[in-house]
């Protein structure tokens, strides 16, 4: 217990550098996550993968998601990616993450591969990049 409070103060106290974008699973209904077999494809099997992120910006400028990869799945083919842009409701790739502010972002992947059982939590660590490079790693559990 000591050590988590003392990562927590040295992060507080520069020890550590704050994250600069953080992201977590949206929890809202009308923004519902899941994996399902993919329905588009006859001859391999694909599993869909649908996650809606609340995205937190704690910059002062806006940043863009470049690039999104599950890690440990082969053959990962991204479908979408987009931010929803708050004064209109819709996704697209072209909308920032808006300085100081929560916004949602929708990805669509399609894995080549045999499908999870539907059954059993989906757990997975997955790595985004901004258009600056920088890597944000988030883990996702979905039931």
């Amino acid at each position: 217990m000591l050590g988590k409070a003392w990562g927590w103060l040295t992060a507080r106290l520069g020890g550590r550098p704050q994250r600069r974008l953080r992201f977590s699973v949206h929890r809202h209904p009308s923004y519902q996550s899941f994996w399902r077999p993919s329905v588009e494809s006859e001859r391999t099997p694909r599993l869909e993968i649908q996650i809606h992120l609340e995205a937190s910006n704690m910059t002062n400028e806006p940043r863009w998601i470049a690039a999104a990869e599950i890690e440990g799945m082969p053959s990962t083919a991204i479908v979408a990616i987009g931010v929803r842009d708050a004064s209109t409701g819709k996704f697209a790739p072209e909308n920032p993450l808006p300085p100081q502010q929560i916004a949602v972002v929708s990805l669509l992947f399609l894995i080549d591969g045999q499908s999870r059982s539907a059954d059993e939590p989906f757990h997975v660590t997955l790595l985004l990049t901004d258009h600056l490079g920088e890597r944000h790693y988030t883990k996702v559990i979905m039931h």
